[in-house]
């Protein structure tokens, strides 16, 4: 038995045993075809995460209505389907794990304008204003209520059928079963609405039609919010009222999450979050009822995993992320292999780039693994003719490539013109709450170990010393510098970097305006309030924005918490002059004066190119990986590390 003993003690959802504690939350993937058959990699995807050694898999939640059709989303509203789903649930039982199918009505969170009017398909318990669509939804009949409790209960036993151990039903995160529980969209008059358990006869009655078609013991889990964490919304009060409801309907699991879809920076908790932060809300529903009750959010760490089940706040752990980056944690962790855990640092690039590529293309992404849907591209197989590679920059591009390179065969050495490697990505490890960043180049050096990268620091390399050196291929991954604005007064002795800031190695005065509104603009701004400092922020465009809008909640949490602490926003205001004691911009055409002892840029990065056009012509092989070629984040400079890597 390890340390971590309790994650691995088997445990029951009704009649069903799971091996251990650890569920796979359900994460879309948007995988599916138009007509919501899985792609042969999502079939793979499910696969490798139950030989990974996780007890039960939540696959992700299925249309149980025709009119919420959506290309990428999996559908259940018609038999034809059972056989497809039943591909996903076959090969996660032969991979040795159980699995769940989560069963879904998106109402107003999916909704779509076209000509500024909402499609059929968005609906919500009242006509309240959804803003993220900018559109008044329609409340529904209780004929339609009556509708979707057949089309839920229809769908729950197609789960059955397709042979799934287990049905979830999803009522969480502002979707339409969660609107209908939260007083923050239901202001309805009848009996779905009003008293909490009014709010809950939606869901109650669909429990009991599910049990009127699939039995007394087949699982069935609700997964809920356990408070909105939204002014008027659900309160964990409202949840203690609901849940023993949900038992007497015939739940066999509560699966407490957080959040609706006006905030999901309570669902997707980023860096900027405790560990375990929504457990609380699982430990205050254990009380009230008798059937397990999961937990989730932030509990990517094994240790604090087990201790929150150690300690009875819940009878199951359940991990998305954390899965996405590392397939194997369940394994690793049991096997006591904890450094060798692929750790989520919660930087949120997944949700980001799932929800703001293009639809047809949608897939999961992850800044640590980079194999992520790619298995099939991100094929690492030894070289048949070893070369000399030299890799020049020691940032996480560079460690990611000179990693693929020698892991295939060839000779590599890095060099790092600084003491120490790690580049930009040291900068972000050093910044408040983001000490698991420091985890990926702490799996990076492992890899160059076991590989035998040869690592030269404090050394620059230019042109004349890579036609010395005579290399067969040269990846360059020189990063990028912080950008010094062309206005009066920037060069300044008031005037510092952020990176600088963060690092600690410059003295910063009671008063500061920080110039520059995307992330690293809003930490430090952030940051520097915490310390009691006097701060306002001016940024060019709108706060949270340069080109692409920042991941929505990470730009929520750091613009509350902000405004919580007092700092000064000016959006579309751009700075035109820094003097001694302050900072000119330009508000709208009127000059705006703010006070300052110390002016912080946070406007962002030149890439350092030179090098590549220098050494043209002078290797055979000539690759680039990183903020060389564009400051982006992470994500970018692992996938480039090592598509680079490969590439020789």
């Amino acid at each position: 038995m390890t340390t971590l003993a309790k994650l691995f003690t088997p445990g029951n959802i009704g009649k069903l045993e799971i091996k251990n504690r650890i569920l796979q939350a359900p994460m879309g993937t948007f995988s599916y075809d138009s007509d919501g058959v899985p792609s042969e990699q999502t079939v793979n995807y499910f696969a490798e995460r139950a030989m990974g050694g996780v007890g039960l898999i939540i696959c992700h939640g299925v249309r149980v209505a025709p009119e919420t059709r959506v290309v990428g989303l999996p559908n259940l509203f018609e038999d034809k389907y059972i056989p497809i789903m039943a591909k996903i649930g076959n090969a996660i039982h032969a991979a040795g794990a159980k699995c769940a199918l989560q069963i879904h009505h998106t109402g107003k969170a999916m909704t779509y304008v076209k000509d500024g009017q909402p499609i059929e398909s968005f609906a919500s318990p009242s006509p309240i204003m959804y803003v993220k669509a900018g559109v008044i939804p329609r409340g529904l009949t209780k004929e339609e209520v009556r509708r979707l409790v057949e089309l839920f209960s229809d769908a729950a036993w197609r789960v059955m059928q397709a042979g799934f151990d287990m049905v979830e039903i999803h009522a969480a995160h502002g979707y339409l079963l969660s609107s209908f529980l939260s007083s923050f969209t239901n202001r309805r008059t009848d009996e779905y609405g009003g008293s909490p358990q009014n709010r809950a006869r939606f869901i109650c009655e669909i429990l009991g039609r599910i049990r009127d078609k699939v039995g007394p013991d087949f699982p069935v889990s609700v997964r809920f919010s356990g408070a909105d964490f939204l002014p008027g919304g659900n309160t964990i009060e409202d949840s203690l009222i609901q849940a023993p409801m949900f038992e007497k309907a015939g739940a066999s699991l509560l699966h407490v999450s957080a959040g609706a879809h006006e905030n999901t920076e309570v669902q997707f908790l980023s860096y900027l979050w405790p560990d375990a932060y929504l457990t609380d809300l699982a430990s205050l529903i254990k009380k009230v009822v008798n059937i397990p009750v999961c937990t989730v959010g932030k509990l990517g760490d094994p240790a604090v995993a087990n201790q929150v089940l150690e300690e009875g706040k819940a009878d199951f752990i359940a991990l998305g992320r954390p899965l996405l980056a590392d397939p194997y944690w369940p394994n690793k962790a049991k096997e006591g292999k904890i450094d060798e855990i692929n750790r989520c640092i919660y930087c949120n690039n997944c949700v980001e780039r799932l929800f703001t590529t293009t639809r047809e293309h949608k897939r999961l992404f992850c800044t640590v693994n980079p194999s992520l849907f790619r298995e099939k591209e991100y094929v690492i197989k030894k070289v048949t003719i070893p070369k000399k590679v030299m890799v020049i920059g020691g940032g996480i591009a560079g460690m990611q490539a000179a990693k693929i390179a020698a892991q295939r065969g060839h000779s590599v050495i890095l060099y790092e013109a600084s003491g120490e490697l790690g580049g930009a990505w040291n900068i972000a490890s050093a910044e408040p709450r983001k000490e698991n960043y420091r985890s990926l180049t702490s799996q990076l050096n492992r890899g160059l170990k076991e590989f035998g990268v040869k690592i030269v620091l404090k050394k620059k390399v230019d042109a004349a010393f890579v036609k010395a050196e005579k290399p067969d291929a040269v990846i360059v991954a020189t990063g990028a510098t912080p950008i010094t604005p062309k206005i009066l007064g920037a060069d300044g002795p008031n005037v510092v970097q952020a990176i600088d800031v963060v690092m600690d190695k410059e003295k910063i005065g009671d008063r500061v305006v920080v110039i520059g509104g995307r992330m690293i603009g809003m930490e430090t701004a952030y940051y520097l309030a915490e310390k009691g400092k006097k701060v306002s922020l001016i940024t060019l465009r709108r706060l949270g924005e340069n080109g692409k809008k920042l991941e929505e909640n990470i730009y929520r949490t750091l613009r509350d918490r902000m405004i919580r602490h007092g700092v000064q926003i000016f959006p579309s205001t751009p700075a035109v002059e820094i003097r001694l004691d302050g900072v000119f911009a330009n508000d709208g055409g009127d000059i705006l004066w703010l006070p300052a002892d110390t002016v912080v840029l946070a406007i962002g990065y030149n890439s350092e190119k030179g090098l590549t056009e220098e050494l043209k012509g002078v290797a055979p092989e000539v690759y680039t990986a990183g903020d060389c070629n564009d400051p982006r984040d992470g994500l970018d400079a692992i996938r480039e590390g090592m598509e680079a890597g490969l590439a020789i």
